[in-house]
């Protein structure tokens, strides 16, 4: 068990260069966790948008074909 702990803590030492390695890990980790959440939101926004536009689009072509249709029978 002593033996995995060493070998554990040699490699969260990183061979001296632990201050160097370990913040840029944590900044390039968190950028990237960052972006991840920023691209979802953005993707969930666009999504309820588009539905918006769909549904916007498929009111003015229902009304269309309802005023096609009450022309139609009128003549």
């Amino acid at each position: 068990m002593r033996v995995i702990l060493d070998q554990v803590a040699t490699f969260f030492h990183m061979g001296g260069y632990a201050l160097y390695v370990w913040p840029c890990f944590i900044v390039s980790a968190g950028t990237l966790l960052l972006l991840y959440l920023r691209s979802r939101q953005r993707l969930k926004t666009v999504e309820r948008e588009l539905a918006a536009a769909e549904a916007r689009r498929g009111e003015r072509h229902s009304s269309r074909k309802l005023s096609e249709a009450t022309e139609g029978s009128l003549s």
